[in-house]
């Protein structure tokens, strides 16, 4: 593996990736959001909003050309939902929504798909799953994979940054607090 897979490209004061790094405002928000609607589904409907355990069974079932059930309809549509929702958000405010991604070489991002979906698979679920749904429904596999999620995850950092010395050059900091400005 070459020695630019693991380069980054040195940051500049106002570029937009510069700014997504840590947006704690931004970020309370929108977990707050998530969290509402993920204790809405459940209360109303029963539904956990996993997004693992909404999409493989959905895909699976497409690909097995299983015929469509009541559970498979909302699946679809949850997930159309999330498509939509994005698009959407990206006609509205793509600059915020949607900042440059981090200039990475190709490979690295592959590999780390790789890991999340594997992870994902040991796991059993994703952080949307076991985080926001499985915690607070006092879930024991929840409670062993969200703290072995966010060791691993340390654990990652410590050995990245500080004992392969990865990424350097661009030390992370508190990014500025972003104006939200909604275009409709």
């Amino acid at each position: 593996i070459s020695q630019n897979l693991f380069q980054q490209q040195p940051l500049k004061k106002g570029d937009p990736v510069s700014r997504m790094a840590f947006t704690p405002f931004e970020s309370g928000v929108g977990g707050i959001m998530i969290g509402l609607a993920a204790a809405l589904a459940f209360l109303v409907d029963g539904k956990i909003t996993g997004i693992s355990g909404i999409a493989g069974p959905f895909l699976r079932g497409l690909v097995f050309c299983e015929s469509w059930t009541e559970g498979q309809v909302w699946k679809g549509l949850f997930l159309l939902g999330l498509v939509f929702g994005g698009l959407a958000n990206l006609g509205l405010n793509k600059d915020f929504a949607f900042p440059k991604a981090f200039a990475y070489h190709p490979l690295r991002y592959i590999i780390a798909g790789i890991c999340v979906g594997s992870g994902t698979r040991l796991g059993r679920g994703c952080t949307s799953g076991h985080g926001i749904c499985g915690l607070p429904r006092f879930s024991l596999r929840s409670w062993i994979a969200v703290p072995t999620s966010m060791a691993v995850a340390g654990v990652t950092v410590a050995v990245t940054r500080h004992a392969l010395k990865v990424d350097v050059q661009n030390p992370w900091k508190v990014a500025e607090v972003q104006a939200v400005q909604w275009k409709f």
